[in-house]
C-alpha cells in the first residue's frame, strides 16, 4: 500500500463507493434517499515527515498534540454506507473538501447536514446541482444567521424566506440568492438539555413535507457520527493513524472507508425480516467476515463454487442473528448522573 501513489486510492474510492440497492423504507423519506455530508479528522503521528509538511492547530490553551488529516464524506444513513469521500492530506479544510463532494451527490436524495453547511454560500452552490438530480436538502442553521427577507408564512408554522451568498473575493457583493423554507422548533426530552432547532430546506410544500416530520427526520443525521465512530474505533485502532507521512495517512483512511463500504454491502444483504435492519451489529458482521474472507482466500483452488456459495449462505444466516437490542433510555437526567 505504501508504495502506491494516492491517486490510485482516489480512483478506487471513485469506482467502489456507490449507493446500495435498498428496499427498506427507513433508507428513504418519501422517494428520496437519505444521505448526509460531514467531516471528521484523524491525528497524524509526530514523525519528521508530518512535522515538515503539516501545521498543528491550537486554541487558547496552546498548540494541539498532533497534526490533523481532514476527511469529508457522503454517507447513506440507514446502512452507514459511504458514497464518496475526499481526504485533505495536503492541508485542505473540511469546507473545501465538501465542495468537491457536490459532484458525487446521487439522484433523488435528501441531503442532511449540520450547521457548518447551513449558510448561503454552501446552499446557493449546492441548490442547482441538487435540483438537476431531482434532490433536496435539509440542513441545520445557526440561530443568529440573518435572512434577506420573509416571503410567506405557512400553515404548519414554517415560513418561506430568501437567503443570499456573498462573494468570497468581495464580501460586499452578493453572488446569488435562493428561496428556502425555514423551520424552527424547541425540543425537550427528559434527561436531555433543551435544544433550539433551526432548519432550512428546499422542500417548500408544507403539506407534502410537514414541519414535524422534517424535525424528526433531521435527528437521523446522527447516524453519520456513528459511522465515523465505526471508522475510528472499530476499523481503525483509534484516532491516531499508524502511517508515517500525510500521504500514507490518507491511504490508511481510504482503505478503512473502502472496508466500511464492503461491510455495508454485506449488511444490506442480510434480511432477518421483511425490512432491512440497521440494528445489525457493524462490528460483529466485521468479525464474522474476517475468517470467511480468509477461508475463501486459502481455499480458492480447493473449494468448488458450490461450496463457496454454501459458506457464504451460512455466513448470512449467522450474521442476520447479530441484531442489537434497542438502546435503553436514560434512567435519570444527565446532570444527576454526573
Amino acid at each position: 500500500r505504501q508504495a502506491l501513489p494516492f491517486m490510485v486510492f482516489e480512483e478506487l474510492l471513485r469506482r467502489l463507493l456507490r449507493p446500495l440497492n435498498l428496499a427498506s423504507a427507513g433508507a428513504f423519506y418519501r422517494d428520496l434517499r437519505l444521505v448526509a455530508i460531514d467531516g471528521v479528522s484523524f491525528s497524524l503521528p509526530n514523525t519528521e515527515s508530518v512535522q515538515g509538511q503539516c501545521r498543528k492547530g491550537g486554541n487558547q490553551n496552546g498548540r494541539a498534540a498532533f497534526a490533523k488529516l481532514q476527511c469529508s464524506a457522503l454517507v447513506e444513513l440507514l446502512m452507514h454506507n459511504p458514497l464518496a469521500a475526499r481526504l485533505g492530506w495536503k492541508g485542505e479544510s473540511e469546507w473545501k473538501l465538501a465542495q468537491g463532494l457536490l459532484e458525487d451527490l446521487p439522484p433523488h436524495c435528501l441531503l442532511l447536514a449540520d450547521r457548518l453547511y447551513g449558510c448561503g454560500a454552501f446552499l446557493v452552490a449546492a441548490g442547482p446541482r441538487l435540483k438537476q438530480r431531482g434532490s433536496h436538502f435539509l440542513v441545520r442553521v445557526k440561530q443568529g444567521l440573518k435572512i434577506v427577507r420573509e416571503i410567506k408564512r405557512l400553515a404548519d408554522g414554517s415560513r418561506l424566506v430568501e437567503i443570499q451568498a456573498l462573494d468570497p473575493e468581495d464580501g460586499h457583493r452578493v453572488s446569488g440568492t435562493l428561496q428556502v423554507r425555514e423551520i424552527q422548533a424547541t425540543i425537550q426530552r427528559k434527561g436531555y438539555r433543551t435544544v433550539h432547532l433551526r432548519l432550512w430546506t428546499s422542500l417548500l410544500d408544507c403539506e407534502q413535507a410537514p414541519a414535524r416530520e422534517l424535525i424528526e427526520l433531521y435527528t437521523t443525521r446522527w447516524e453519520q457520527e456513528l459511522y465515523f465512530r465505526e471508522l475510528k474505533s472499530e476499523l481503525g485502532l483509534n484516532d491516531l493513524l499508524q502511517s508515517q507521512t500525510p500521504e500514507t495517512g490518507a491511504q490508511e483512511v481510504a482503505a478503512m472507508i473502502i472496508g466500511s463500504s464492503l461491510i455495508a454491502e454485506e449488511r444490506s444483504k442480510l434480511k432477518p425480516g421483511e425490512e432491512l435492519s440497521h440494528r445489525i451489529s457493524f462490528i460483529k458482521v466485521w468479525e464474522t467476515l474476517e475468517p470467511l474472507w480468509l477461508t475463501l482466500l486459502l481455499g480458492a483452488d480447493i473449494l468448488t463454487e458450490t461450496q463457496k456459495q454454501q459458506l457464504a449462505e451460512r455466513f448470512y444466516a449467522l450474521a442476520a442473528r447479530r441484531v442489537m437490542q434497542k438502546k435503553r433510555t436514560r434512567s435519570c437526567p444527565r446532570a444527576m448522573r454526573q
